[in-house]
């Protein structure tokens, strides 16, 4: 590897990292930006790993639907799964982590067959995978368990939602905020189930976490205390 294609790397993974930390922050155009710049390094030689392109577009794909904008996040999202089917064939959890975040793209324009489909085939995938990380498990399993609750599917919501969160408590600790987006996805389902008391006190879990791991202001923080508001309130 030549000494610019070197440095080309390891700015485009600076870039990548300080992306993800912006992104953690809900500062959703800073995140844009570092993850656009990464990419337009690791593009412009045209020698750079499919596998670090694919990932680069992954996460663009997860700004766009943390921003609301899910038709272009879908694009970014197909574009990085199409790269990493056709270049990266080894990479069995990539392509199984790349198909969860397109489905919860299309979740998001009530595109819910599709979407199913590449939640089961993801979990499938990490059912084989040796190296599976049980969080990606619980990742895939919240996004089913939340398209579920929207779609009325309550009884089966909830269930895929407490393992969804007993699989991250398990890995994550009982304090990370990836928790608190499962226990939020579940408070949902009990609420709209009539199941309040079960809601109110997943809704009540959520916030604590929210608030000591993202601080009060955080727009996940500011959305689940208003959804435990609208649950108390009712």
């Amino acid at each position: 590897m030549s000494r610019a294609r070197r440095y080309a790397v390891r700015a485009a993974a600076g870039f990548n990292a300080l992306g993800l930390v912006c992104k953690n922050r809900a500062r959703h155009n800073a995140a844009r930006a570092l993850y656009r710049c990464a990419l337009w390094l690791l593009e412009r030689g045209g020698h750079a790993e499919p596998a670090h392109i694919a990932t680069l577009y992954h996460n663009l794909g997860g700004i766009e639907h943390a921003a609301g904008n899910h038709a272009v996040g879908e694009a970014l999202a197909r574009k990085g799964l199409a790269i990493r089917t056709g270049h990266c064939a080894h990479d069995v959890l990539g392509r199984a982590r790349d198909m969860v975040a397109l489905g919860a793209l299309l979740d998001g324009q009530a595109q819910y067959a599709e979407a199913e489909r590449l939640y089961r085939d993801a979990l499938s995938a990490f059912s084989r995978a040796p190296r599976a990380n049980a969080a990606d498990i619980g990742v895939a399993l919240n996004d089913v368990g939340a398209q579920y609750a929207e779609r009325g599917l309550l009884d089966q919501a909830v269930d895929l939602l407490e393992r969804a969160a007993a699989l991250k408590r398990h890995v994550l600790g009982a304090r990370h905020p990836d928790v608190a987006v499962t226990l939020n996805n579940l408070a949902v389902a009990y609420r709209r189930r009539g199941d309040v008391a079960r809601a109110a006190a997943r809704y009540a879990e959520a916030v604590l976490i929210f608030e000591r791991s993202l601080g009060s202001s955080h727009p996940n923080t500011v959305t689940c205390r208003a959804n435990r508001a609208r649950c108390t309130a009712a």
